[in-house]
């Protein structure tokens, strides 16, 4: 059974990577990192690095990310109204 806990999704462009955090006693936004999603599981994060991915770029910023983010959330309403699930097998 997959572990589909809900973390924080940040993301530091400097040193272009993700983070996941599940400590909500952390600060937000600290550190060079900022949070794309405030409540995101495991499977939606692979959702959301994939559609980031589907086009590739020299550097992913802070504006790009956002962007896909809200990209992202109607893509899934749509999927959700449609009655689409996507399940990892």
């Amino acid at each position: 059974m997959e572990d589909n806990r809900i973390y924080r999704l940040e993301f530091n462009e400097k040193q272009q990577g993700f983070h996941l955090e599940n400590n909500p006693n952390h600060p937000e936004n600290h550190c060079g990192w900022f949070t794309i999603f405030q409540h995101c599981t495991d499977t939606e994060f692979r959702i959301f690095e994939s559609y980031v991915n589907r086009i590739k770029k020299r550097k992913l910023t802070k504006k790009y990310l956002l962007k896909s983010a809200d990209e992202i959330k109607v893509f899934m309403k749509n999927l959700i109204e449609w009655k689409i699930e996507i399940k990892q097998i």
